[in-house]
């Protein structure tokens, strides 16, 4: 990335009005400077794995929750192999990724762009971008969502810190003021001291119990965390 598409991106940063905090400037500010019509950032978290940092609207954050709960994506293969995926028409997402295409109502949907944020060994998440319409990416564009995504990238890695293997980041002040992702990893916390099982196992049988109720993440980790819903160790043992 350049020192002008630098300056561009934290001048777009500045220019997101003041009632949109926390993460959500980030994909406000990608917006603004990418031609696309949605965006979203999740981030790896150690103990659970991939979470949702930000989504431009409420579309994003519903194709972002019912990848983590079907676990499999555009967003999650990026994720995994450091690579960025394609998906130039939703229409064909049956083939690569059934149980999400099962699960999306593509009226919506018309393409999907998923970056890796990842600096060497250590990765931060991946940054997903959507446009309505179906259709291959102008290879300008292409090279301004790659400098993008490597501007996020570099922002959260300079608010947060490397784990002890230096392959997570553990965020700081981006990770605190993102109120659903917080909500999931802290419902992952009440399974686990209700079933008595790790994090990452709870945060295993939280995606479970989405995808059997046709449910995101968000919403049933919504559940956990005000009471209204609570894992039973009997039942868990008797399913």
């Amino acid at each position: 990335m350049t020192a002008l598409e630098a300056a561009r991106f934290f001048a777009a940063l500045t220019t997101v009005p003041d009632d949109v905090g926390g993460p959500e400037r980030l994909c406000q500010a990608c917006l603004r400077v990418l031609a696309f019509e949605r965006a979203a950032i999740a981030v790896d978290v150690e103990s659970t794995g991939r979470e949702l940092l930000c989504a431009s609207d409420s579309v994003a954050e519903r194709i972002e929750g019912l990848q983590a709960t079907v676990g499999e994506g555009p967003g999650i293969e990026a994720a995994i192999t450091g690579m960025p995926v394609i998906l130039d028409d939703f229409a064909t997402i049956h083939r690569r990724w059934p149980l999400l295409g099962a699960a999306l109502d593509l009226s919506d949907c018309g393409a999907m762009y998923a970056l890796p944020l990842q600096v060497g060994a250590v990765r931060v998440g991946v940054l997903d971008l959507y446009r309505v319409r179906p259709g291959r990416l102008e290879r300008a564009d292409w090279v301004a969502a790659t400098s993008v995504a490597r501007m996020v990238t570099m922002i959260l890695l300079g608010d947060g810190r490397a784990d002890g293997n230096g392959s997570n980041v553990v965020l700081g002040s981006w990770w605190d003021s993102a109120p659903r992702a917080q909500e999931i990893h802290q419902a992952s916390g009440m399974i686990a001291v209700q079933l008595t099982v790790s994090v990452r196992q709870a945060y295993a049988r939280l995606q479970a119990h989405a995808f059997a109720g046709d449910r995101t993440l968000g919403d049933v980790a919504h559940d956990v965390v005000t009471r209204q819903l609570r894992f039973d160790p009997a039942a868990e043992q008797a399913g």
